[in-house]
């Protein structure tokens, strides 16, 4: 994924819309048995000014697998609004994001999102009960009788 700036600049632009739809690496993912849904999509808008670039939007992504309680099939809807300051390279402040030759790559600033917010755990539901610590008995099917309090 990559907005060329040098184009936008030529056609006198100095903000620009954008949308990318891809389909993150499973790598990223840290869940057992869990993997991203195909579809993913970052949509926002690029300001461009002689000494930097401001990108601004919103990445949706929808991580699939097993409920970490009852081991049910759940899926989790994430949304992650962003805010990037870009500066041309060489930039001496690590803090910065960059850019060369007029290119701003996204997919590192993409990756880190999904990185930084991926969730620990994905439920079935909010209420999930979870299994019985005895019997192995999905609780939210209904109780099995034994008091695991």
């Amino acid at each position: 994924m990559v907005i060329e700036l040098f184009k936008l600049k030529a056609q006198g632009k100095k903000e620009s819309p954008f949308e990318f739809t891809f389909d993150p690496d499973n790598e990223l993912l840290c869940l057992p048995n869990a993997e991203f849904e195909k579809g993913a999509s970052v949509k926002g808008v690029v300001e461009i000014y002689p000494d930097k670039a401001y990108l601004s939007g919103e990445l949706c992504f929808t991580v699939i697998g097993e409920c970490s309680r009852c081991l049910s099939a759940a899926k989790e809807n994430l949304t992650v609004k962003f805010d990037e300051e870009f500066r041309p390279a060489p930039c001496d402040d690590d803090s910065v994001n960059v850019y060369e030759k007029g290119v701003l790559r996204l997919d590192p600033l993409i990756d880190q999102l999904i990185l930084t917010n991926i969730p620990l755990t994905i439920l079935c539901k909010k209420d999930c009960k979870g299994l019985c610590h005895t019997c192995g008995k999905n609780l939210n099917e209904g109780e099995c009788g034994h008091n695991n309090n």
